[in-house]
């Protein structure tokens, strides 16, 4: 029991830094990203809207649940569905939080082999699902309406702004700067847009609020995972040819199922690592876990159809078990190791800068749930006024 929780208490120590860093990253995209704009860039099923729908998707600090409600809201404002799919591979599988905790527990191979590999898959995952998957299924009945108002005015719909046009998708940039129809949507003027102090405190808010709010329980989870498989799985467990082999899909099979996010998977990997499990295995569960989970699934058969779930989930787990075996192949060729961060049997050290941004951490996660908490107290207390 001493030895896990020093693992634990050395993991969590080696990731604080990088998370809080990450965190810092998440808020300043979300300042100042524009989900209407973004959507203008991924309509139509070109190869080239796939691409742009990779390569915005990456860096946005949402998890495989968040990324959800992200993706209908582009698909109502006129994202295609190729699009669609590539934001919803490369979204939860990298990001600014996930690529610092990764520097720092796995060090600059997969902190550089993991967004390169959530992109190439995206891609390809975006491809096929724009060729293969079949016709669109009908629109539910609700979504369309939440999700077009969502579109319109994203977290500015409180200003009222689209509240009587919420079913016309139509709408989507409404409130844009440019649309010379502003005023009948938006009253006699169209609102001026938030000013960079008003960005950065929502981008603050959000990334220190529900994103973190959304990362603690499956990063403490995730970190207990690696403690114990560092003390429990003993040495050599991998060495032989079934280690070898079926650890690549026993990787990608349990990720299918699990939820977890790109931060909290990172620790798992470096327990693994530690245990004996080859880089390119790691590699596997770091991107099938993020982008697959039951919620998702069901979300992408209500709304984009049955068949799309088989064509996903096969592009997304072939891409991952090709990107760790690419990454075993260099790994051998190049002759890597691993990081110490990465290593077990540590001691109990005085990590100051560690000990430093998990009290921050901390202090910023009580907060967080103490306004969550906070927050559902005022509907019940205005109702009854």
């Amino acid at each position: 029991m001493t030895q896990w929780f020093n693992e634990l208490w050395f993991l969590t120590l080696e990731a604080a830094p990088w998370l809080l860093l990450g965190l810092v990253i998440a808020a300043l995209i979300k300042a100042f990203s524009d989900q209407l704009a973004i959507a203008k860039y991924l309509s139509g099923e070109s190869t080239g809207a796939i691409v742009r729908a990779a390569f915005i998707g990456a860096p946005l600090p949402l998890c495989s649940c968040g990324v959800v409600p992200a993706v209908l809201g582009l698909k109502d404002a006129g994202a295609g569905r190729g699009p669609s799919m590539a934001f919803l591979v490369a979204t939860p599988e990298t990001g600014p939080d996930s690529i610092s905790v990764s520097y720092g527990l796995l060090g600059p191979v997969y902190a550089i082999a993991r967004p390169i590999a959530a992109i190439i898959g995206a891609i390809v995952t975006g491809v096929i699902s724009g060729r293969l998957a079949g016709p669109m299924p009908a629109a539910p009945a609700t979504a369309g309406a939440s999700s077009a108002a969502d579109a319109c005015c994203g977290e500015e719909k409180d200003s009222g702004c689209c509240d009587s046009t919420p079913a016309n998708t139509s709408t989507a940039s409404c409130c844009g700067p440019e649309n010379d129809t502003a005023a009948s949507c938006c009253g006699d003027e169209a609102p001026a847009g938030p000013g960079a102090r008003e960005r950065l405190s929502g981008g603050f808010a959000y990334a220190f609020g529900q994103v973190l709010i959304d990362i603690v329980p499956w990063m403490l989870l995730g970190l207990a995972i690696a403690a114990t498989a560092v003390v429990l799985i003993p040495d050599g467990f991998f060495d032989n040819a079934w280690g070898l082999v079926g650890s690549y899909l026993l990787m990608a099979v349990i990720g299918i199922p699990m939820y977890v996010c790109a931060t909290a998977s990172t620790p798992i990997a470096a327990g693994l690592l530690v245990a004996g499990m080859s880089p390119g295995a790691a590699l596997v569960f770091l991107l099938a876990g993020p982008a697959t989970n039951i919620g998702t699934l069901g979300i992408l058969r209500k709304h984009f159809g049955s068949r799309l779930i088989g064509v996903y989930l096969v592009t997304v787990i072939a891409c991952a078990l090709v990107a760790g075996i690419g990454l075993d192949l260099l790994w051998r060729a190049f002759d890597w190791s691993l990081p110490s961060g990465a290593a077990g049997g540590h001691a109990m050290e005085a990590n100051w800068l560690g000990i430093a941004s998990l009290a921050v951490l901390a202090a910023v996660t009580i907060h967080a749930y103490w306004r969550r908490r906070q927050a559902r107290k005022v509907p019940g207390q205005g109702s009854g006024e």
